[in-house]
């Protein structure tokens, strides 16, 4: 079973992505900051993280360059999620190494196309 860590300070921008991956058989977990991400992914191995790019404690690509920098996720595929505007993401995220961009609002569609390769 494919797993997936849904990081968003919004309850509703956690809750309607975690619902249209547990219809295609996935299983999430859901944090609601930086700091909270880090230390739950240190635990457990996800295929998939979908970051928020502005959270309460910690930048969303602060977060991608840590879990990059510790040896046991560098393959792991990371989205940033966000409603920032496509310039905005560029800039935020040209210095970030995430695998892919999902804004909200979010379809089942364009959830699909954030995910790995291998699992769409």
């Amino acid at each position: 079973m494919n797993k997936a860590l849904i990081v968003d300070d919004s309850e509703p921008n956690r809750r309607l992505p975690a619902l249209i991956l547990g219809q295609l058989g996935w299983a999430t977990t859901e944090v609601a900051d930086g700091s909270s991400a880090l230390h739950v992914a240190r635990l457990d191995h996800f295929d998939c993280i979908l970051l928020d790019l502005h959270l309460p404690d910690l930048r969303g690509d602060e977060v991608c360059r840590r879990l990059r920098s510790n040896a046991a996720y560098p393959a792991t595929w990371i989205v940033a999620y966000t409603g920032e505007s496509a310039e905005h993401i560029a800039q935020i995220t040209q210095d970030a190494p995430f695998d892919a961009v999902l804004t909200k609002p979010i379809t089942r569609t364009s959830l699909l196309r954030a995910l790995p390769p291998q699992e769409r």
